[in-house]
């Protein structure tokens, strides 16, 4: 997998309203929710993950992963529409998709999600394998060697753990609010209790505008079946559905206080799901507002405006775009 693909430098301009999850404005949004309303979705991310490999044309996306004509040609289109991708027919040919300058910048977004698959996904579905699916290996073209990507704070170059950070908009309010002394020391796959979950995971979580935003809620401190409902605008049956799966999924879990009163923490699998909604706040702060801006976050370390880089795991290099392969 290639993270390099040329783009076409005449990006088109994203539309001042893009699809969101129902009940969000783009305007009102959160960055991880604006985000979410425009990749927020199983094929949208199958397709990019698709494109980063090269592939163009229609016939290729439908070779890959069996995707509709009808589903493939709603994605593309809306793609096009927020400019993450780019629509060219050459001499009356078949019509080819190029990632934007946008586009290309989720490629730490992809790292991110392929950190988290090795680590807690359940890799391949039941069904036949799929092209598009995550590799085994990343390799680092700087020293030739496979690795594992660290995300570092660009500061102090330490490594970025969703417990050493702080929301700025909220000083009380911790990243990860009562992850615990045990997150930090338990890392590894599966599920909690061993259960076994027959799907990807992370297509479900981070590929279900709901179950993203959700999650993404879940690190800002929402805890409270009435608090995610509020600051979500999701309908009870929706919410109920969306807190069900999440815990099936083993990123949330139920604790119960005050007598029938309940709360969903994050679980192991879900606070490892931090450095992906950090990128998904990087994303929807720069590319989706026209002009990178600070996340709005503290690395409470050094105490600066967090600002992360991807460093390689054995020559700990900075990783840049082209400097990235999936075998």
């Amino acid at each position: 997998m290639n993270l390099s693909p040329v783009a076409p430098a005449d990006a088109p301009t994203p539309p001042d309203s893009p699809g969101q999850p129902p009940g969000e404005s783009l305007a009102g949004a959160t960055a991880a929710q604006r985000t979410i309303a425009v990749i927020g979705d199983e094929w949208t991310l199958r397709i990019l993950r698709s494109m980063f490999r090269g592939r163009r044309r229609h016939g290729e996306f439908i070779a890959d992963f069996g995707v509709s004509r009808a589903v493939l040609g709603d994605r593309l289109s809306k793609l096009v529409a927020h400019g993450v991708l780019q629509r060219r027919v050459v001499a009356g040919g078949h019509p080819q998709y190029w990632l934007s300058a946008s586009g290309l910048d989720l490629w730490s977004l992809l790292v991110a999600m392929w950190l988290w698959e090795t680590d807690w996904g359940t890799g391949r579905q039941a069904g036949p394998w799929a092209p598009d699916l995550p590799r085994e290996q990343m390799v680092h073209l700087g020293c030739g060697r496979a690795m594992r990507p660290v995300l570092r704070c660009q500061h102090c170059l330490g490594e970025v753990q969703p417990f050493d950070t702080r929301d700025d908009a909220d000083p009380a309010m911790s990243a990860v609010p009562a992850a615990g002394a045990a997150f930090r020391r338990t890392r590894g796959g599966g599920t909690p209790g061993g259960a076994s979950v027959p799907v990807l995971r992370l297509a479900r979580v981070v590929g279900d505008r709901w179950n993203a935003a959700l999650v993404a809620a879940a690190f800002r401190g929402v805890r409270q079946f009435a608090r995610f409902q509020q600051t979500l605008q999701i309908g009870p049956t929706q919410l109920s559905e969306r807190l069900a799966e999440l815990q099936a999924l083993g990123i949330l879990r139920p604790r119960h206080y005050a007598a029938n009163r309940q709360e969903y923490r994050l679980t192991r699998a879900g606070v490892a799901l931090f450095p992906i909604v950090l990128e998904m706040v990087r994303w929807g702060r720069g590319d989706l507002q026209g002009a990178a801006q600070p996340l709005p976050v503290r690395h409470m370390v050094c105490g600066e405006r967090l600002r992360v880089g991807w460093h390689c795991g054995h020559c700990a290099g900075l990783l840049r775009r082209a400097d990235v392969r999936f075998l």
